[in-house]
Parts: structure tokens; C-alpha cells; sequence
């Protein structure tokens, strides 16, 4: 390196970003250190821990060292090094769901940028569930009830859950556009979790895919999700956790006492299947939900509720599909406009639509924010 250098650079998120870039690229601190002509691999290996700041010249050769580009380095718009995922999935395409992911680490890395921006400070203290792999399904449910008792959900949970969630824990969730098998995700990150759901699923499927994220989130931690969390999974450990996690959505939506008393008190000449149908509707959630609830609490056999049919789920018509993202992300999307912390051509770039659909996008949260063309 020259020994003229230029001034040291101020980029808070370098430091997991060159981590990441060394890793991307399978370098160790030693031979990355010897590409960038450091005298030494604890130079690399400071820089890293977030110690010493790095030159003008230094990321220059950073880039070319590890073939990246330097807005890997310099963007904050991106999330690179931090942020783990798991996705509810019946099937998915690999590749697709990699995409997705690129997409939503820069919602999220936008979100967090702004709020950073806007003076708006993280709760860094995120109730968590004591539960482990060796929890029973029962102490499961007892954690979603009292969830739903804490967050005051009343007595149809899924109406209040995702506002209750956004408010209560500061969680962002997200209504988006997913790959095809893919029902929800959650994300972790240093300073905040998130839970996408697929926007495109019946409601009853989107409420169980929030209150689901909602376990793993709660529990990420003691009982850290793999990546794909398929719905029937074959290997022990994440089987168990599934189970655990649908036993706590469960609890959470349909509140024992509330369901057992509509049960109770079911018409005698009642067709069993419209019952269960109108109690689903009731709650929000699917009938398999419905009746796998009622087998937790002994209102129902096993084998009922497995030769029990599903009905079909009809296309979603558009007024049935939830808007796009959240009120609260766009409107901090808005304010960073606004205040030009980010440009209207960068916002439209990381939500994924063209300048000129900015003003409906936001208009379909009920904000009325004009974007100068």
C-alpha cells in the first residue's frame, strides 16, 4: 500500500461487510490480509472487529481483492452480513427464494436506515418464550394463550395480531409477494425482527403463517428455525420444533375457552363440517387449523380430524389480497423521502416499481404523499 494514505472512511456497517466479501469469496484473514498488502493479518482482523477504520485506497483494493462491487461496501440500503432467515414452505424453488431473499434484505436494511435516520430507538429488550426442544405441546399452547392475552387480542386474535405485533413488540410485518410454496418468513436482525407473509394465501393460511413466525421469532434463540422450515418435516429436531410452533399458533388464534364454549354450544342438528367451516371463518384460520385445535382439546379425535377433507381454496381476487407492505414501513418510506434521506428513484428501485407508482403504492396504505416526478 502507499504510505501516503488518504483520510480513514466513516462506514459503521463496514466491518461484517468486509467479513462477509472475505467469506463470499472462501479467503481467510490471512490471505486477504496478503492481497491487500497488509503488513499483518491482525490489521484485517481489526478492521473486522470494527477497531480500525479503513482508507479511501484500502476499500479500492478491498473491492478488487474480493471482486465485489463497492456499493457492497458503501450502500446502506443493503443488509450484507447480518440477518438470518427461515421461511415456511410447502415447496419452493431455490433460486426464487434466493431472489427473494436479495429483495427483502434491502426492505429491511432501508427500514432500519431510516428509523436510524429519524431518531427512532430500537427496544432492545424482545419478550421471549421459555420454551425448548424438550417443551411439551401443551406448554406450547399455554404460551400462546397467554400471548394472546398479553397483546389484549380479545376474542378473534387474527383481527388485532399484526397491529398488536407492530405496536406491542416492534415487529415489522409485511404483506409481499413471495415465491410460489412459500407461505411467511422471519427474519432476525441485530436490531429488530421481521415477519413476511405471503399476501397471495387465503386468509386462513396468513394468519397461521404470522401467528407460526411469531413462535420463531419469540424462540429464535433456544430453538434457532433452519432456513426452510418445510411444513411435513421428516428429520427429529425440526419436526418437534413445527409441532411446537403450530401447537403455539394454534393456542394463539383460537383461545381455549372461547372456542370450547362454541363447541359446547354448536346447534345439536348442526352439519358437523358447516360448524367447523362457520368456526374457521370465525377465527380466521383453515379448517385443518380448526380441527387440529379441537384435537389439543379433546374435542376431537385424531383419525377424525385426519380423514377430514380440506376444502379448496378459490383464487384470491385482488380485494381479498391484503395491500402491499405495511402502513407504518411505507410511511417511514415517505418521511425518508420527504426529508430526502433517500431518493424518490432509489425508494422505487428497492420496493420494485417504477417512480411513477410510488404515489398509488402509497395511496393503498391510506397515505396521501406526493412524489414530484
Amino acid at each position: 500500500m502507499s504510505a501516503v494514505q488518504t483520510p480513514f472512511l466513516s462506514l459503521p456497517h463496514l466491518p461484517r461487510r468486509v467479513t462477509a466479501a472475505r467469506e463470499k469469496c472462501g479467503l481467510t484473514q490471512a490471505q486477504l490480509a496478503q492481497k491487500l498488502a497488509f503488513r499483518d493479518r491482525q490489521t484485517l482482523s481489526a478492521i473486522e472487529a470494527g477497531l480500525r477504520r479503513v482508507t479511501a485506497e484500502e476499500l479500492l483494493a478491498l473491492t478488487a481483492a474480493t471482486g465485489v462491487d463497492m456499493e457492497y461496501f458503501t450502500d446502506p440500503f443493503r443488509l450484507v452480513g447480518e440477518g438470518s432467515f427461515s421461511y415456511r414452505a410447502r415447496g419452493f424453488d431455490k433460486k426464487e427464494l434466493d431472489q427473494f431473499e436479495e429483495v427483502a434484505r434491502r426492505w429491511i436494511a432501508a427500514w432500519h436506515y431510516l428509523g436510524r435516520r429519524k431518531g427512532e430507538k430500537t427496544n432492545a429488550l424482545r419478550p421471549r418464550l421459555a420454551i425448548r426442544q424438550g417443551s411439551t405441546f401443551e406448554e406450547a399452547q399455554t404460551a400462546g394463550e397467554e400471548v394472546g392475552r398479553d397483546l389484549e387480542l380479545g376474542s378473534v386474535p387474527s383481527e388485532k395480531l399484526p397491529m398488536a405485533l407492530e405496536e406491542r413488540f416492534e415487529l415489522l410485518v409485511l404483506n409481499v409477494d413471495m415465491p410460489s410454496g412459500i407461505s411467511g418468513a422471519a427474519c432476525q436482525v441485530g436490531n429488530g425482527e421481521v415477519i413476511f407473509v405471503n399476501r397471495h394465501e387465503a386468509v386462513g393460511r396468513r394468519n397461521f403463517s404470522l401467528a407460526h413466525e411469531l413462535f420463531h421469532v419469540l424462540t429464535w434463540d433456544a430453538l434457532p428455525p433452519e432456513r426452510v422450515d418445510r411444513e411435513n418435516p421428516t428429520a427429529y429436531k425440526q419436526k418437534r420444533v413445527e409441532q411446537l410452533a403450530d401447537n403455539f399458533a394454534g393456542a394463539l388464534l383460537m383461545p381455549a375457552k372461547i372456542l370450547e364454549q362454541m363447541y359446547d354450544r354448536r346447534p345439536a342438528a348442526a352439519n358437523s363440517e358447516d360448524w367447523i367451516a362457520a368456526a374457521a371463518a370465525h377465527f380466521g384460520v383453515s379448517t385443518t387449523a380448526l380441527r387440529w385445535r379441537l384435537v389439543a382439546l379433546n374435542r376431537m379425535t385424531k383419525e377424525e380430524a385426519l380423514n377430514a377433507k380440506e376444502p379448496q381454496n378459490p383464487q384470491l381476487g385482488e380485494s381479498e389480497m391484503p395491500a402491499l407492505f405495511s402502513r407504518r414501513f411505507l410511511q417511514r418510506i415517505a418521511w425518508g423521502i420527504d426529508r430526502g434521506e433517500i431518493s424518490a428513484r432509489k425508494a422505487a428501485e428497492i420496493l420494485s416499481v417504477e417512480v411513477s407508482e410510488l404515489q398509488p403504492l402509497f395511496s393503498t396504505q391510506g397515505l396521501a404523499v406526493v412524489i414530484g416526478l
